[in-house]
């Protein structure tokens, strides 16, 4: 009697020990469930683009490193809404993540993203333009300020001019040129720029930018690469001067409050993801750049290049007579942190 009293005890024991671990394994299986997320990511990359499988990519090692618990889902072409719109949904949390231009009307600190000679060649922006560079934390503060978290930068290319006619002696800044080129409405800095390097300038709206340029009223433009020329003016363009005046980029950004709230280990995995897709690009960017300067010389147009040495020359001029008339710009603190960069 007392052995089967035992027996049954026993018996009574594994089966609550058997229901626990059932429970606790049910438990475990929700709470992942419940952890699991999806974040939505929109860029104004097209479907197909090297941009949108940068954005696919940075997404796929994301899950993978999470193990499945994080997903991204990337909405490409704007599908979200137009990028300024999309900024400020960003800091909201509307949205979650963009990989876009900084929407720069209410800071201009960010004019830093395209700051005239920041640097010259694709090294010293890769440094510039990564965690611990001096763009990088400059931009890092000012969106901090707006509920965002820079992540990284994936790079489109080096910034040149181009034109409707013949250059003379593009590196003469010496010069006084009679050609007008088109600066975007607010393009303070490379107004400045430009009529340092002797040219004219017009400001003119990017709708009425390509028949402006084919009817002469202006003769060039500037603040795009060598790619985007070919994308929108490459019938109308016969000389393209690679100045190499600003980098080019599209910005990983995250709201902030969605950032905190990932453990410390997946934000290291978004960041590293990030990077890596960074990394890369600047990798390919340089060669990309390259291809679109062959295609324009396949095109019949002329293609002017300088080497390291005139673009440090370029880069000083600007550094000495440019910069001191756009401080404002950028803000004298924000300024003397980029001298300091440079060490000037």
């Amino acid at each position: 009697m007392n052995a089967s009293k035992t027996t049954g005890r026993r018996a009574l024991r594994r089966i609550s020990a058997a229901l626990v671990s059932a429970t606790l394994a049910s438990t475990l299986l929700l709470a992942g469930a419940a952890q699991a997320e999806t974040l939505r990511l929109s860029t104004l990359k097209q479907p197909g683009s090297d941009g949108a499988k940068a954005a696919e990519k940075f997404a796929k090692l994301v899950e993978e490193r999470t193990d499945g618990r994080i997903t991204i889902k990337v909405y490409p072409a704007s599908q979200l809404g137009d990028w300024t719109e999309v900024y400020e949904q960003v800091q909201q949390g509307a949205v979650d993540m963009a990989m876009q231009p900084l929407a720069t009307s209410d800071d201009k600190r960010l004019a830093i993203t395209w700051f005239p000679y920041a640097f010259t060649n694709y090294d010293t922006a890769k440094q510039s333009l990564s965690p611990g560079g001096a763009v990088f934390g400059i931009v890092s503060e000012a969106i901090s300020e707006k509920g965002l978290t820079p992540l990284g930068v994936y790079g489109e290319g080096m910034g040149g001019a181009g034109f409707a006619k013949a250059v003379q002696d593009p590196a003469n800044v010496q010069l006084d040129r009679n050609l007008k080129v088109r600066v975007w409405p607010g393009g303070t800095t490379h107004r400045v720029l430009l009529e340092r390097f002797g040219y004219n300038t017009a400001t003119l709206p990017w709708a009425e930018l390509y028949t402006g340029m084919q009817t002469g009223v202006v003769d060039g433009q500037i603040g795009g690469t060598a790619g985007m020329a070919l994308e929108s003016f490459k019938d109308i363009t016969k000389t393209w001067v690679q100045y190499n005046d600003h980098f080019e980029g599209d910005w990983f950004i995250i709201n902030s409050e969605r950032y905190a709230g990932l453990s410390e280990a997946d934000r290291k995995v978004f960041l590293d993801a990030a990077q890596q897709v960074s990394a890369e690009r600047f990798e390919q960017v340089k060669a990309a750049d390259a291809k679109h300067l062959d295609t324009m010389r396949a095109a019949g147009i002329e293609v002017v290049t300088f080497d390291d040495a005139t673009l440090e020359q370029l880069a000083a001029v600007a550094r000495q007579d440019v910069w001191p008339k756009i401080a404002d710009e950028l803000g004298e603190e924000t300024l003397a942190k980029l001298k300091s960069s440079l060490g000037m």
